[in-house]
Parts: C-alpha cells; sequence; structure tokens
C-alpha cells in the first residue's frame, strides 16, 4: 500500500505531492515478508545500518538510548527516557529525492506542531548547519509550548534522510546537546560501494571514517573535576548530580519556594556550529529569537583566563509567565568545546550569577 504525502511548500497554494511506502508495524502479518533491521549492539551502540539498495548512511547512538523494533519504513528507531517518566522518540527513515525540499518538509513538522507556515525568506534563520563525520547536516528545532521537534535533514546518494526527535518540549530541549552529538556520528560506511560520487582509486581505499574521540560521550568516565579534561572547583552550595552519558558534571541549586537550577557541564568535538549557532541554540531553549551575526558581539562577553577563552551569555525570557534565564559560558580546549550553563527561574538565576561567574575563574587545563 502507498501512502499519498502531501507537503505544503510555502504560504500560498502550491502543492507537491509523492508517494511513499505506508509504514508497517513490525508485529503485523503484512511484515512478514520485509526484512526487518537487528537490534543494535547494545555495548557498542552502534546502529545496524538496514540496508536499502546498497547506499546507506551510518550513526552510533548513547547506549542509554532504548531501540525500537524497526519498521518497513524506519531505518531506526530509538526511545529516549528522562526524568519523570519524560519520554522522546526519534525516527530514522529516508525517501527518494528531496521530498519537495528543505522549506516544504521544514513546513511540514511545523505543521505537525500545529505551527504557520513560514515563508522562503525565513528559511535560513529556521535552519542550523550541522558537520556530521563528512556528511553536511541542517537541522530545524520547532516547538509549539507542549511539544518539541528536532530534525536533522541529510541529502545523500539520491535521497533524504531524517533524523526525527519528538517529545515534550522542555525534555526534548535538554536533549538537544545529545542530539547534536548523535548527528556528528553520522557518516558514509567506507564498504558502502556507493559512498561517494567521487571514490578514490582501487588501490588506496576509503578509509573508515574516524569517530570522535570524546564527542558522543557515550562511554566517557570523565564525570568529575580531577578527571581528564578541564578542571573546575563548584561552590559548596551546589548539589552535584549523578551524571548522564552526555554530562562531565552536573549540579542543582536550591532556591526560595522550591525553586530549582540545573548547572550542566558538557563537551563535544569541533566548535558545534560555531559561536553564532550555540549562542542561538541557547536562546531557542528559552524561546528566544536567533540573533543575526551582526548582533552577536553585542550580546555576548569575552574573557581569558587560565589560558582558557571563555564566551560568556546572559539571556532571560522576560515574556512568559515562568521567567526563565540561562547563564552559559563556552570554552574550546584541546579541538572540543566546553559548555557550562546555568538554567532555571529567573530570580534564583540572578541570584547565582555572582557564584557563577567565580566558579568559571576556577576552570583550569589539566
Amino acid at each position: 500500500m502507498l501512502l499519498p504525502l502531501s507537503i505544503a511548500a510555502c504560504r500560498d497554494s502550491s502543492v507537491a505531492s509523492y508517494r511513499i511506502p505506508k509504514e508497517i508495524d513490525a508485529a503485523s502479518p503484512e511484515a512478514t515478508a520485509t526484512t526487518q533491521p537487528a537490534a543494535p549492539n547494545r555495548e557498542t551502540a552502534e546502529a545496524v545500518v538496514v540496508k536499502s539498495e546498497g547506499a546507506d548512511l551510518a550513526w552510533t547512538a548513547p547506549v542509554q538510548w532504548k531501540s525500537n523494533p524497526g519498521s518497513a519504513m524506519r531505518k531506526g528507531s530509538y526511545i529516549i527516557t528522562g526524568e519523570n517518566a519524560a519520554t522522546a522518540d526519534l525516527a530514522i527513515t529516508a525517501f527518494p529525492g528531496d521530498v519537495g525540499g528543505d522549506l516544504a518538509n521544514v513546513n511540514r513538522w511545523r505543521g505537525q506542531l500545529g505551527l504557520e507556515p513560514i515563508t522562503a525568506a525565513d528559511l535560513p534563520a529556521a535552519l542550523t548547519s550541522i558537520e556530521g563525520a563528512g556528511v553536511p547536516i541542517s537541522l530545524v528545532d520547532v516547538a509549539n509550548g507542549a511539544q518539541r521537534l528536532l530534525a536533522a535533514m541529510v541529502s545523500f546518494n539520491g535521497s533524504t534522510w531524517f533524523f526525527k526527535l519528538t517529545g515534550p518540549d522542555a525534555f526534548v530541549a535538554s536533549t538537544k546537546p545529545d542530539f547534536i552529538a548523535f548527528l556528528q556520528t553520522v557518516r558514509v560506511p567506507a564498504a558502502n560501494p556507493h559512498a561517494s560520487a567521487n571514490p578514490p582509486a582501487a588501490s588506496s581505499p576509503a578509509p573508515t571514517p574516524a569517530m570522535p574521540a570524546r564527542g558522543s560521550l557515550a562511554n566517557t568516565e570523565v564525570t568529575k573535576a580531577a578527571g581528564p579534561g578541564l578542571r573546575w572547583s563548584a561552590p559548596a552550595h551546589w548539589h552535584e548530580k549523578p551524571v548522564s552519558a552526555m554530562r562531565k558534571g552536573s549540579y542543582s541549586i536550591d532556591g526560595d519556594g522550591g525553586a530549582i537550577a540545573d548547572v550542566s557541564i558538557t563537551a563535544f568535538p569541533g566548535d558545534v556550529g560555531g559561536e553564532l549557532a550555540n549562542v542561538n541554540r541557547w536562546r531557542g531553549q528559552l524561546q528566544l529569537p536567533p540573533l543575526a551575526d551582526a548582533d552577536l558581539s553585542s550580546a555576548v562577553t569575552h574573557r581569558e583566563q587560565n589560558s582558557l577563552h571563555l564566551t560568556l551569555v546572559d539571556f532571560s525570557d522576560s515574556v512568559s509567565a515562568n521567567g526563565s534565564r540561562m547563564l552559559g559560558a563556552i570554552v574550546p580546549y584541546d579541538g572540543a568545546t566546553w559548555f557550562f550553563k546555568i538554567t532555571g527561574p529567573d530570580a534564583l538565576v540572578a541570584r547565582e550569577k555572582p557564584a557563577f561567574l567565580e566558579f568559571l575563574q576556577t576552570l583550569q587545563t589539566p
């Protein structure tokens, strides 16, 4: 069976129609004639790539992401769980062609969240470029206040791949750094005969793309300040929390009336899209509009200390009833970018700003 997929390309009435395979549940009788993807190796968290005409991508998922049984449509499927039983769904699919183009795909996802479509003029601000392991990726982040959708588009071998994460707004926003790190592992398998439009000569076999040494953080043991990487000393009134696979450090701060602020310390390979992309990613977490390149210098503060270069930000959402605030520091070090971030109610984060700045002054290289 084929299911029509209609995608609105922009605000006008022009509609492009595509036909894609109907997704068949793995447990249904219809699935018996379809080869289902095997479960990933939980020890390495290496995704098993479902073969599709010999031209597929590969990736590495964090070990704490739970794989779902595959379907005829999905190339990969994961469930991500968080605190208070929060869950998000990650679907990996691929379709021939461009499926209507970037604008149509973005507006399709916006429509799924009940949001108005954007125009072609709005599209550049809606996309963030990310470099995978040699694979260019465009990332979209849309939210309606209750649900959030992170979606990445990858053009490869005449098809478009979609990596889509959906779930509760706050939980998906908190998972975004992990999702970006996951996207940076997306790569073309060296054994794929269609892996490159310009394959090397037979005498020079293509090397396996190098995986980020510290990027996915799926198996890193660096959870304490005394471990490899940067070192720091946290204020005594910050409560240390168990770290996740992605966090180098994690703390909570108590405020009046049960208010709580969260401190996260993460690190990812490379520049994670550059300073502007990282600043706008944080602004998006507070539902603030992105900055243009010309506005960046007035929104950040630079500091040099202990042989480290720090980019500091202070954003607040004064419009919403929640009144959230974020203090952050971006610190390049040893081929990676470290992120130090405190988020919580405006008043509490404002109270903690002097302590956060003093905390940053303790940062040191090994």
